[in-house]
């Protein structure tokens, strides 16, 4: 039964779903690729860039789209049979471009006003000025470059995408990320030194660290919750228990302190914000405050509730490797202040001082998105970034409840993580893929009316006298 006249977005999922075997293709599809590119190694970049000139061709862009997100949780890994993704990635964001430069020789139709690069543009205007203090150009200018087409592609290819196909999307997407977490526990049980870090005590799953399963699961759960929540009878009861559970241990297992926190933000920020956008907000925003200026004693805290080897207190009283790159990246800022360097130079410095950083515990690079952007297009930089996502969370704001708890959670994930400051990663889609949901598809008032239309009429009770 169609319940909201105007957009079709409430779709009851019993008998309007399709089943699960009709994504018998799209599993067979990314077997196929993950085969594929193990087997023929460098020569499988061209044999599966002619698969995707295939699917275009044919007018699955729901395929290739998903090809295009497997491709890039794929390229999170370390092992090097899956090396082929890295270079294969670019090629394919270049593909889904395509359509948008011949619009008439594509089946799928394309609404350029469902976009969320508008607010991007002076910052990436800014970041290729930075280029010009580059000490690596040309690498700095392909990442710009990827991160704006990364968000004008997108947003407009996934509501495409949703007008043409509704649940089967959704259904489809949901469907691989469960996909990749079932995959780290086979690949442990195939091999447990493939997916097992610190001496056997943390997992990386799929993924190439342990902290990347934990952005996964954090990221992964906010899109499911977001699918879950507008569109209720899309999972049965035991596919529902089935998700929560594998994120959940997943995200346990990958021992993640600063994503297992994020995630924990979201879930009590959503709560709040659930019945009182405003009071949750406020609630949100006082919480926030206090984990920054309350002086905690986590180590307590941990001991007492018997959470200290998951939590590796041992590290929380030492100056740990995040430490050390948050002092390393300061100073660095000192240096370009106001006008960074460009794309890439947070990658570059940091090389550029490894035997150092390695010496004092650290390896890696700034490990916090706001500080890797200041480093990169200066400060004047990150206030053209803040304002851009800002801006987009405040369009979803308008729709939904759930816009600022996301916010809160993306910003606690990204003090300790630098994932929205690049595009070529399983996790900066996802948040994108939750915002056209938010911007474009779903809004609290049309599921209310939904659930109101859906709910069963109030007895007529006749009183004779």
């Amino acid at each position: 039964m169609l319940i909201n006249n105007n957009t079709n977005h409430y779709q009851s999922a019993e008998g309007k779903a399709i089943s699960g075997g009709s994504y018998k293709q799209l599993f067979i599809l990314l077997a196929s690729w993950l085969v594929i590119g193990i087997t023929l190694g460098i020569i499988s970049i061209p044999a599966l860039l002619l698969l995707s000139l295939y699917l275009q061709n044919k007018g699955h862009y729901l395929y290739l789209f998903a090809a295009f997100f497997f491709t890039l949780i794929l390229s999170d890994s370390r092992i090097y049979a899956l090396s082929f993704s890295q270079d294969l990635k670019t090629l394919l964001m270049i593909l889904l471009l395509v359509p948008f430069l011949f619009p008439q020789r594509v089946s799928l139709v394309f609404d350029l006003k469902k976009s969320l690069y508008q607010p991007f543009i002076v910052y990436a205007t800014f970041a290729l000025f930075s280029l010009i203090y580059s000490p690596v150009v040309f690498t700095g200018f392909q990442k710009t470059l990827s991160y704006f087409l990364l968000i004008l592609i997108v947003p407009i290819i996934f509501y495409s995408l949703y007008n043409q196909h509704k649940l089967y999307l959704l259904k489809s997407i949901i469907y691989l990320g469960v996909l990749v977490l079932v995959a780290g526990y086979v690949m442990y049980l195939i091999n447990p030194d493939w997916v097992m870090y610190n001496k056997g005590v943390r997992t990386s799953g799929a993924l190439g660290n342990p902290n990347g399963l934990g952005m996964f699961c954090f990221l992964f759960y906010i899109l499911y919750f977001t699918v879950k929540h507008y569109f209720p009878d899309l999972f049965t009861k035991r596919e529902n228990l089935l998700i929560q559970l594998l994120i959940f241990s997943s995200m346990l297992w990958s021992g993640s302190r600063g994503q297992t926190i994020a995630l924990l933000i979201f879930i009590v920020t959503q709560h709040l914000s659930r019945k009182n956008k405003t009071v949750g907000l406020l609630l949100s925003a006082a919480i926030g405050i206090a984990l920054v200026t309350i002086d905690i004693d986590v180590v307590a805290i941990a001991q007492t509730l018997g959470f200290e080897e998951y939590l590796r207190v041992d590290t929380l009283d030492k100056a740990g490797g995040r430490v050390v790159a948050r002092e390393f990246a300061w100073e660095q800022i000192q240096k370009n202040f106001w006008i960074g360097r460009g794309f890439s130079y947070t990658e570059w410095i940091y090389g550029q001082h490894f035997t150092e950083l390695s010496m004092r515990g650290h390896e890696g690079n700034a490990h916090n998105a706001f500080l890797t952007v200041w480093l990169d297009t200066g400060l004047i930089g990150l206030i053209f970034f803040i304002i851009g996502w800002g801006i987009i969370f405040l369009k979803a704001a308008k729709n939904s409840f759930l816009a600022f708890p996301i916010l809160f959670a993306v910003v606690a994930s990204n003090m300790v993580e630098s994932w929205l400051a690049a595009s070529l990663n399983p996790f900066t889609i996802q948040l994108l893929m939750v915002l056209t949901l938010l911007v474009f598809i779903v809004n609290d008032q049309d599921k209310d009316q939904a659930q109101l239309l859906s709910s069963p009429p109030m007895p007529r009770i006749l009183i004779k006298f």
